[in-house]
C-alpha cells in the first residue's frame, strides 16, 4: 500500500475533471497553484465542453488525451463522481483524488448513498481514492499542488503535513508560507471514504523525503491500527485531534462525516503508542519545526529576549521542565557592558537585550555565547511590529546555527 500512494504526490502527469474554459471556474486555482508552485509534469483537463484554461487544453473525454495520465482530480458535481471514478478504473487509472462535496458529510440519503456507491467501485476496481469533500494533496519538491483554493508555495522541507479537513489544511499552507515552516507532502483526507489517516501514516512512515509527520484529525475510525502503526514508525509523530466536546461534535459531523472518539482512551493510546498531542495548531507547528533542530546534547539552556516579561515567561518554562540557566560568563559580561544604550539592564541568564539596539552587536554577542561550552542551547522570544526586523533577527539566528 505505501508505495503505491505515491503517484498521490509524484504524479507526472494529471488531468483534472470538471476544469472548463469558463473564467470563473474554479478548477483554474488548481492550474495557477501548479503554475505558482512551478510544477513541471503535464496537466490535462475534462469538460463536456472542450477549449482551453490558462494554457491547459481542455478534453471531453478520457479517450481523446494523448496520454494516459498518472493521477485524476475530480472536481465535478458529487452525482457525476462515481460514473467517472468507474471510467477511469477501466482505463487503468486507478490513484483518484476527489475534492467534490456532497457525500456522507451531508447527513442526507442521496449523498450517504453516493458515498456508498463511491466505495464500493473503489473496492471492486481497487483505485486509491482520497477524499471526497477535500482539497487532494500538495508536494513541495516537484510543485504539485492540487488544491482548489489558492496556495502561496511554503519553503520547501521535510514536515509532512496529514488534515482531515481541508478548510484546516488551506489556512495552515497559508500560514506555512508566511512563517517559512519547511513543509514536505501534504494530504486532505476529507470524508475518508476509501483511504485515510492510516494508509497515510504508513506512506510517510516509509517516505525518504519526511522526517517529520503532523496529523489534524476531528475523528478515527480506525484507532486500533492507527496506534500500531504509530508504534512502528521511527519518525516524530505530531496529532492535534479536534471534536473533543459537543458543539465541536456537532460542526464536525456536518463537515466532514466525523464521529466522536473517547478522549480518555484516546490519550492513554496515543501515550503508548508514543504519539504526541499537540493541544492547538499553532503547537503543532511548533513541535514539528522542533524535531527538525539537533537534539540537545545537555539541558543548559540560554535564555534570551528583548523583553524582560518575555524572559521572565520563558525562565518559568525553562524550570518547570528541568532546565538548568547558567550565568553568562564574566568575561563576556565586561566585553559587552559598554555596548548598552542607558546601562539600566545587568546582563544575566536569562538575557535580556532589551538595553542593546544594534542587531550587529546582537548578533556578536549571541555567537560569543553560543561559543561557549557552558550552554547546550537557546531559548528566545521576540516580538517586533516590524516584520522585516523580526525576518531579519531569525535570519542571524539561522545564519548562527550554520557557522556554529
Amino acid at each position: 500500500m505505501e508505495k503505491k500512494l505515491d503517484g498521490f504526490f509524484n504524479a507526472r502527469s494529471v488531468v483534472i475533471f470538471g476544469l472548463s474554459p469558463n473564467p470563473g471556474n474554479l478548477g483554474r486555482n488548481i492550474v495557477a497553484n501548479s503554475r505558482r508552485w512551478k510544477y513541471s509534469g503535464n496537466i490535462y483537463g475534462i469538460s463536456p465542453t472542450p477549449g482551453e484554461n490558462d494554457g491547459v487544453k481542455i478534453y471531453k473525454s478520457l479517450d481523446e488525451l494523448p496520454e494516459k495520465p498518472e493521477l485524476a482530480l475530480i472536481f465535478t458535481k458529487a452525482a457525476l463522481v462515481p460514473d467517472i471514478v468507474l471510467d477511469c478504473a477501466r482505463q487503468g487509472l486507478k490513484t483518484i483524488a476527489v475534492s467534490s462535496a456532497g457525500f456522507e458529510e451531508t447527513g442526507r440519503p442521496e449523498g450517504i448513498e453516493l458515498a456508498k456507491k463511491l466505495k464500493d467501485i473503489c473496492r471492486e476496481k481497487k483505485v486509491l481514492l482520497v477524499g471526497p469533500n477535500g482539497i487532494a494533496t500538495a508536494n513541495t519538491q516537484n510543485g504539485l499542488c492540487l488544491s482548489f483554493m489558492p496556495l502561496d508555495f511554503p519553503p520547501a522541507g521535510k514536515i509532512a503535513f496529514i488534515t482531515q479537513s481541508g478548510g484546516v489544511g488551506t489556512s495552515m499552507c497559508e500560514k506555512m508560507a508566511t512563517e517559512a515552516f519547511p513543509l514536505g507532502k501534504f494530504v486532505s483526507l476529507g470524508n475518508k471514504t476509501v483511504l485515510d489517516e492510516v494508509d497515510f501514516l504508513e506512506y510517510f512512515a516509509q517516505d525518504p523525503e519526511t522526517e517529520v509527520i503532523c496529523i489534524y484529525l476531528e475523528d478515527m475510525r480506525r484507532g486500533r491500527e492507527f496506534c500500531e502503526v504509530a508504534r512502528r514508525t521511527r519518525k516524530p509523530l505530531i496529532v492535534y485531534k479536534a471534536n473533543i466536546t459537543p458543539y465541536g461534535q456537532a460542526a464536525a459531523s456536518s463537515h466532514t462525516a466525523a464521529l466522536k472518539n473517547d478522549e480518555a482512551v484516546m490519550d492513554g493510546a496515543f501515550r503508548q503508542a508514543g504519539i504526541i498531542r499537540a493541544r492547538s495548531l499553532a503547537e503543532l507547528m511548533t513541535l514539528a519545526r522542533a524535531f527538525l533542530m539537533p537534539a540537545l546534547k545537555g539541558n543548559r539552556l540560554l535564555v534570551i529576549s528583548p523583553s524582560g516579561g518575555l524572559s521572565v515567561i520563558l525562565a518559568d518554562l525553562a524550570y518547570k521542565h528541568g532546565f538548568q540557566l547558567p550565568p553568562i560568563p564574566r568575561e563576556l559580561i565586561e566585553k559587552y557592558s559598554a555596548q548598552r544604550r542607558a546601562g539600566v539592564i545587568d546582563f544575566k541568564n536569562p538575557l535580556d537585550f532589551g538595553d542593546i539596539y544594534s542587531a550587529e552587536i546582537q548578533k556578536n554577542f549571541l555567537r560569543d555565547l553560543l561559543r561557549r561550552e557552558e550552554f547546550d542551547g537557546l531559548a528566545t522570544a521576540y516580538l517586533y511590529r516590524d516584520p522585516e526586523v523580526l525576518k531579519k533577527y531569525y535570519h542571524t539566528l539561522g545564519q548562527l546555527q550554520r557557522d556554529l
